[in-house]
């Protein structure tokens, strides 16, 4: 299964009042499961031995959170810089990562002005509708 599928079924899987989607193949296996609404974690596994757990812990900080289903990037290339790093100061409206969605690429701006508090993502990982990508400490 490549990320193109995996995206496509994420995307599926957030529009849809499904709470719960197991697909196996061979030796992959992929478990979404929305929780709560006032949950802070969400779990995903991919393969049976390698798990992986995000948890977003409460904070004071601005919640950025994905608009949609899809691949994080935080640079415009892999050659290039980051967007941003923990500490830096952000202009509002300035890029601060890119997702990446059925090869469309979409450009995440600072909602607000300040300092990057937590980045909640890797490079290239899967972003998932309403996940916090970042935080910043809105400056006052």
């Amino acid at each position: 299964m490549d990320k193109k599928e995996i995206i496509e079924i994420l995307d599926l899987f957030s529009q849809k009042n499904f709470k719960k989607l197991t697909i196996k193949r061979k030796d992959f296996t992929l478990e979404v499961e929305k929780e709560a609404q006032n949950s802070n974690i969400i779990g995903v596994r991919k393969l049976d031995t390698d798990q992986k757990l995000i948890e977003a812990k409460e904070s004071t900080g601005y919640k950025v959170k994905s608009p949609l289903v899809g691949v994080y990037y935080e640079a415009p290339s892999p050659e290039s810089e980051p967007f941003v790093k923990l500490g830096d100061f952000v202009k509002k409206d300035e890029i601060i990562c890119i997702i990446e969605a059925m090869k469309m690429i979409n450009e995440i701006k600072a909602p607000v002005s300040g300092v990057v508090k937590k980045i909640n993502f890797k490079n290239e990982e899967l972003v998932q509708y309403d996940d916090v990508i970042m935080e910043i400490e809105e400056d006052v």
